[in-house]
This record gives C-alpha cells, structure tokens and sequence, in this order.
C-alpha cells in the first residue's frame, strides 16, 4: 500500500498582545533598543502516553509506535524572539527531552510556544495582527524516510515564569490523538489519481490528507486530531475528480485520548458479496458464486451480479443450475416464461433499469437500492451486531415488471462451523440455523418461511403488512392470492404474492420434481446430494437436503430433546448439536402464521408426490419425517453443497 501521513494542527494558541517579530532561519531577531536580552538555559521535556503523535512511526501489525529522531528541534518563541533547542534524549521512544540556551527579556509570566520540527527544515514563525503566534504551512513540511509525502508537525504551547539567568524546565504533554485510515477508493477511481480525505465532527473540518491513490484503489492515511471529545456525527469524505463520497464513522459522539492511535477500516467501494463466502471472507480472484440469498455481517456498501440463483459457481457459468432432466422440467425459465440460457440476465435479452426494495423486517436495515452496470447495488446501514433481520429486493424493467429478486440476510451466523449427519448412505453438511434466522443460535427467534419450489423469502413475523420500506413506512410484506393458472414465471414476478393452486396443493401449476433438485426423477427418499437449481434459496455454497436427511431423523435413532424454554428440540446424536427452532408455518389457504412456539417444519428438496413434498416435523413430543402440500410455508435449513 502507499503510505501517506499528514499531521493537521489545530490547536488555537495564547494571544499574547506582543509586537510582531519574525524569523526566517534559526537565528534570533535582532532586540529594539529598549530590550535587554538575556540568555536563559532552558529543557523542555514532551511526555507521550504510549502511541504519540509524533512523524516517525513504525508499525507492527495493529500496532502504532511513534517515536522521536535525533535531528528533531524545538522552536521556542519567547516574547517575541524565536530560539531553537536540540533533542538531547529520548531518540527512539515516545517521550523526548530538548534543551538548549534561548534570549529572551527577563519578564515574569513569560510565554514559551514550542514548535516541533526537523532541522532540516526552518521554519518561519511569525506574530499576527492579534497577537496570536503563527507559522507558514509549507514550512513544516518533512520528508521522512519511513513514509511516502509530507507531513506538518505537531504545535504545543506552554506557560512558565522566569528571571533573568535562570535556568527552566517546562514539561510539554502530548495533546492530540492518531487516526489510521484503511481506505479503499470508491468503483472507478483509479490508481495514482490524486484523491483527498476528510474528517469533520459535526461539518467542522479537524484534518484532511491529499495523497495519489494506490495500487488497487488501497491506501493507508494517517491523521491527528486534537484530544477531546468530539459531539455530534462524524463523518469522513472521500473526494477524487468528480466523485465525492462520505461514510458516518459515529452518529454521536467521538472521544479520542492524547497520545493514543485509533484505526478504522474505511470501504468506499461496493463489496461484491458474490466474491464473499458466507462468512464475509474474500473468495479467491475470479473465483464468483451467485445465489438468491446473500449474508452480510456488517454495515457498508455491496453489490450482487445480475444472475440468475447459482447460475455462476466458482467463477464460471453453471448450466446445471438451469438445465433439467428428460421428463421433468428440461429448461428452467425466467419472468417472461422463457428458457434461461445464459447465467447473466442481460444475455437473455432482458434490460434491467431499476431495483426496488419490496420489504424488509428491520426499519433501516437496507438504506439504498439501485443499478450499476451489470450489479445491483445496495447499501445495509446496521451491523449485524446491533440489528439482524432479512430484505428482499428486485431488479426490474423499464414498465416496472419484476426480473428477479433476491434475499438479503443481515446476520451474525457464517456456517462456518457445520455439523455431519450420516444417514448411511449419505453425509450431510448441516448448518446451525434456519434460513433468514433472526436471533442466536438456541434461543427464542425467527426465520423466514418458503413454499416449496420457490426460491422466494417470505416474513418470519408478524402480520403480512407489519414490514418496511427503505424510509420505514409500512408495507404490505406479502399478499394472498388463490390461483390454479399461476406458473413458475408468475411466481418470478411476483415475489411478494403466496400462492396456492387448489388442483394441485401447490404454489404454481407445475408438478414437477426436479425444481429445487435438478436431477432429481424420484420421490420420498432421495439419497444422492441436492444438484442445487437457480430456484433453490439458500446462499453461496448451501443448498434445500434432499428427503434422506430427514428419513434418517426419524428412522435412524437419532438422539434429541425438547427446550421448552427455547421451544424447540435439540438434535445431540451430532457434534456439534444443532437446534431446530419451533418456529410454525405459513397457512396454505391464507399465508397466515401459525404454530409458532409448539411446532416446527423444515423443507427437503425431494417431492411426495407431484402435489407435495417431503418435510421434517416436529412438535413438543414428536420428530418425524413427513409430507405435507407445497403451498405451504415452512423453514428451510440449508446444508453445504457437494
């Protein structure tokens, strides 16, 4: 990375209602004649606590030592006359001791202002109009072997009262504080553009750093602040050409300690999540993985491709995710009921023009939605430490027809700890929580719900209207409509719409087996691992099991108990043990909630019969593999995909 370092001064200095005097080197100025100079012997101590902020640093890891060198001075401005002290201690620590002799007149109550800086660098040190010391920016400018660009030094003032031939020792505190900034360019800012970064507390600028954007669009900036605490929102702006974008760091308040170093990871950029595994980690370069469900674990920018489901896997198209089997569904369609043959919508000869949130279960939890080139862009506004919940959001045409959609699961879980089940003639990879689950792992909480089929996410809570949009207004989460002629591309469109077709106990007029199970020409116990489809809704890497999971629960003497505290049965046979939360289930002639707390359900990806599919079942003194109509909504809990 490039490294650039500017030190902003800002710290307001005594008005002392002297004469103006100036020096443009390291001599004194010449005394009018009514002044006596005197020389006077002075030390000047600067205590740091631990990480000052001082130009010279190194850096291990997190870690930010500054420390002095030995060709730092001191310029000591002494009612008027501007001397210099040499460092005579402390090279390569945070505290530092400068003396030297100064000329000054022998006034009590005198005012020393020390300037650090370089020796190689002389300053111009001046009074102004209002008595106030100043100094010419460009003047502390230091080039410093350990960084890349310039850096002004720090100011600090202090008061002493001397007589003539006495020695004094003034001791100097550390008064301000080091930022670290992480900064990653925003999309389409290159490297070596010229770029600048700037820290305001409630629109009061404190520092700004100018510096050429490095490789990647990455650079580390480094800044002080004055020490103190700082009310109202903090905001940093970053700023090339014609781009201009600002993150809040605190809506409240900042409290920064003198001589302490604070980082802070700052992304301007959108975070592909299709290169993220579960867990938020970086895939590997190329490596994409779409899906219809995405976790995200904290607040910032992101964006998806445009692809269908998993039509995209390990950063090449994945035509299984879309091609069927003779005597089942033989091409999986798209809104428009056509054949999907390509991975990217656009190469299906569709034209996306706008997305739109269409509901979500925390207010605030998605802040902005738009389209970017070939990506949905989106903006989650809460970490998943403070505010957990799920958003659906589609992408649609010019004449508003909704393309596709996709589930958003702001979570704190990252599947990265899963637990085996084998069945015998099967090993599943099962994670700890439902889909869309909202609270920890054991406990009281949520999930969202799925007809079977359907990649769609439907609220886990609450009544069908009790859900937001992007401004906190309430929305219809979902409507209700009773239909034997919707189609799988009816239910595209229609993200929002739980349907049921009577003829069949299904949610479309398709009977097929094979729609979140491409292979699949069979029923019941399907033994082989799920061929995960673009309809499937589980995220990158997960997939609906086929039935033989649940066979197994209920036939292979597997261990589990009932928590009625948590409502709902612990399966201890595995390790680790996995919870299934008694979370109820969507109605199949209304989509009304039911059962929440006494029963629980979750979806295989292996049919029935052509009007019902394959499920787990429990209640607070039963577990069984069972069968119930597709129209109904149940949980889904995904496992890894082989």
């Amino acid at each position: 990375m490039v490294k650039n370092i500017i030190y902003s001064v800002l710290l307001a200095l005594a008005a002392l209602g002297l004469a103006s005097c100036s020096s443009d080197s390291d001599t004194d100025t010449v005394a009018s004649p009514d002044e006596v100079l005197t020389p006077i012997r002075i030390s000047a101590t600067y205590e740091g606590s631990g990480n000052t902020t001082r130009v010279a640093y190194t850096e291990d890891g997190s870690n930010i030592t500054a420390t002095w060198q030995d060709e730092d001075q001191l310029y000591v401005c002494c009612n008027g006359h501007v001397n210099t002290l040499s460092l005579t201690g402390g090279v390569g620590t945070a505290n530092a001791t400068f003396e030297g002799t100064i000329q000054g007149t022998p006034m009590s109550n005198s005012i020393l202002v020390c300037f650090v800086r370089d020796a190689n660098n002389p300053s111009a040190i001046s009074l102004n109009d209002n008595g106030e010391y100043t100094y010419a920016d460009d003047t502390f400018l230091l080039q410093d072997g350990t960084m890349e660009g310039a850096a002004k030094c720090n100011v600090y003032s202090g008061i002493t009262t001397y007589g003539t031939g006495e020695n004094i020792t003034c001791a100097f505190s550390v008064n301000t504080s080091m930022l670290k900034f992480n900064v990653y360019a925003p999309d389409g800012v290159n490297a070596n553009e010229t770029a600048t970064l700037t820290y305001k507390t409630d629109g009061t600028e404190l520092a700004k750093a100018t510096f050429t954007v490095g490789t990647g669009g990455e650079n580390t900036i480094y800044m002080t602040v004055p020490a103190g605490q700082y009310t109202g929102e903090q905001t940093i702006t970053y700023t090339s050409g014609s781009t201009a974008l600002s993150k809040t760091l605190s809506a409240t308040k900042a409290t920064f300690t003198a001589g302490s170093t604070y980082s802070k990871e700052i992304n301007y950029r959108h975070i592909d999540l299709s290169m993220q595994d579960c867990a938020g980690n970086a895939r590997e370069a190329g490596k994409a993985w779409t899906a219809n469900c995405y976790m995200v674990h904290a607040a910032g920018d992101y964006k998806l491709p445009l692809v269908y489901g998993n039509a995209i896997k390990n950063g090449a198209a994945n035509s299984a995710a879309y091609t069927g089997v003779s005597g089942q569904l033989e091409t999986f369609t798209n809104h428009a009921g056509n054949a999907i043959t390509d991975p990217w919508i656009k190469n299906n000869g569709i034209t996306v023009t706008s997305a739109s949130l269409l509901w979500q279960d925390a207010e605030g939890l998605i802040t902005k939605v738009g389209i970017s080139g070939d990506y949905l862009t989106l903006t989650v506004g809460k970490d998943a430490a403070t505010q957990e919940g799920n958003a659906v959001i589609a992408v649609k045409t010019g004449d508003g027809t909704i393309v596709w959609s996709w589930h958003i699961w702001v979570t704190k879980q990252t599947f990265t700890t899963l637990s085996t089940v084998s069945t015998g003639s099967h090993d599943y990879q099962v994670t700890n929580v439902n889909l869309g689950w909202v609270g920890d792992p054991v406990s009281q909480g949520y999930n969202t719900f799925y007809q079977w089929g359907r990649k769609d996410a439907f609220k886990g809570t609450g009544a069908p209207a009790d859900a937001n949009d992007i401004s906190g207004t309430a929305v219809t989460g979902f409507t209700y409509t009773a239909s034997t002629d919707a189609t799988i591309a009816d239910n595209i469109k229609n993200p929002t719409t739980y349907y049921y077709n009577s003829s069949n106990y299904g949610p479309c007029n398709t009977t097929y087996y094979n729609i979140w199970d491409a292979q699949n020409t069979v029923t019941d116990n399907v033994t082989t691992a799920t061929k995960k489809t673009v309809y499937d809704p589980c995220p990158p890497g997960f997939c609906v099991p086929t039935g033989n999971l649940y066979y197994y629960v209920e036939y292979g003497g597997v261990t589990f108990g009932w928590d009625d505290t948590n409502k709902g049965h612990t399966l201890t046979s595995v390790t680790p043990d996995v919870f299934f939360p008694a979370s109820g289930y969507r109605n199949i002639s209304s989509g009304t909630l039911y059962g929440v707390g006494s029963r629980g359900y979750c979806w295989s990806a292996s049919p029935t019969s052509s009007s019902y599919g394959r499920n787990l079942y429990f209640d607070s003194g039963s577990w069984s593999w069972s069968s119930n109509s597709r129209a109904y909504g149940f949980p889904v809990r995904p496992v890894a995909e082989e």
